[in-house]
């Protein structure tokens, strides 16, 4: 990994736009009288999403024995988590649930007993991904492993001319990946590229944390179903298995629409570290919406189909952001900025599918 305090975006370059943004969105929160966090209807959201965990879970624990309605439960269960993840804890890592510290420290480490863990998370995702969005060797977002290219520097393998089509598969894998490898080994190489210093406690005081959480992860999503479900423990593991690859598959599908399409931008820094955009307008081009019109999509995924918005004002809850696409469309287009939107969930499908084919041919690689 580059050195990410060197990197240098221009702020003189189309600075009257990113001021007058910043001077509409604002204006938007003072003139309505409205907080830029939660409010009631985001926090019956979160009820709402930890129902879908909760209900299910206890349900099977306690009054369902047959087979298929347990793997519902646990299907049911996937998608509760990454609601979870994308509604709420989302949010809260971000700073953007509500104006007080404890309480998005308090919805950010929900994460933690889900089975991910919040300290790796906001700096691979806050640190990295939004300020480095689309930038290969410091946007971790986009370094998926070997056997998918999701960034034309990246290594070209024979394989990869096959990733439109499985894919979709290797993403169920995704959280599975992060809570055997990835938050074990992470950690590890954030402290050796120095970029761990927002983390107050010692390395090895977090580290131990983090294992003791893990711990009490497994006891409650394995270890207890395996003692009291009427199911040998092999089923069991089928069960937690259908819960990991149905969150998996849906958090990553939804990260790539929004980054790794067509449309949007890849880039690299210069040889004196300097990137070619303002980081504004950088963001404008390395990211698209989608969907926006969908009430339930954007319900569900925490208005990450209005990724635009979130990129730009990740301290501004979710709930907003279909207003605030209006205003950063509108003024966009003003200034001749790029602003990227697809219509629908099933055109963001088809634009991914896309530039997977794109980025798997060798071609591509060679230019």
């Amino acid at each position: 990994m580059q050195d990410i305090f060197k990197i240098k975006f221009p702020k003189d370059k189309d600075a009257e736009f990113v001021k007058e943004l910043k001077q509409r969105v604002n204006g938007y929160f003072k003139e309505k009288g409205i907080s830029r966090h939660a409010n009631f209807s985001m926090i019956t959201k979160t009820v709402s999403m930890f129902a879908m965990l909760l209900v299910p879970y206890f349900a099977m624990m306690f009054f369902f024995t047959n087979f298929w309605l347990v793997a519902l439960c646990w299907l049911v269960i996937g998608l509760g988590v990454a609601g979870i993840g994308m509604s709420v804890m989302h949010d809260a890592n971000h700073g953007a649930y509500s104006k007080h510290k404890w309480v998005n420290r308090m919805l950010g480490r929900v994460l933690d007993v889900v089975g991910g863990n919040a300290t790796n998370w906001k700096i691979q995702h806050n640190l990295l991904h939004h300020t480095f969005t689309n930038v290969e060797g410091l946007d971790t977002d986009i370094e998926a492993g070997a056997l998918l290219r999701l960034h034309k520097e990246q290594k070209w393998i024979g394989l990869h001319k096959f990733q439109y089509i499985y894919a979709w598969f290797l993403y169920g894998f995704m959280t599975l990946r992060w809570m055997t490898v990835k938050d074990f080994v992470q950690p590890f190489k954030f402290r050796k590229n120095k970029v761990n210093g927002s983390v107050k406690r010692s390395f090895w005081s977090e580290y131990t944390i983090m294992i003791a959480i893990k711990a009490f992860y497994y006891t409650y999503m394995y270890v207890l179903p395996m003692i009291f479900l009427p199911f040998a423990w092999w089923q069991v593991l089928i069960f937690f298995f259908i819960m990991q690859f149905t969150t998996g598959v849906t958090l990553a599908t939804t990260f790539q629409l929004a980054h790794v399409v067509p449309d949007t931008t890849f880039h690299a820094p210069a040889e004196d570290n300097s990137m070619e955009e303002n980081w504004v307008v950088h963001q404008l081009k390395t990211t698209s919406d989608f969907a926006r019109n969908n009430w339930l999509v954007s319900w569900y995924i925490g208005g990450l189909n209005f990724q635009v918005e979130h990129h730009l004002f990740p301290n501004i809850c979710h709930i907003h952001y279909k207003k605030l696409s209006k205003i950063v469309e509108e003024t966009a287009k003003e200034y001749g900025i790029v602003y990227h939107n697809m219509p629908s969930m099933w055109s963001a499908l088809i634009e991914h599918g896309k530039q997977l084919k794109a980025l798997g041919s060798k071609d591509y690689a060679l230019g």
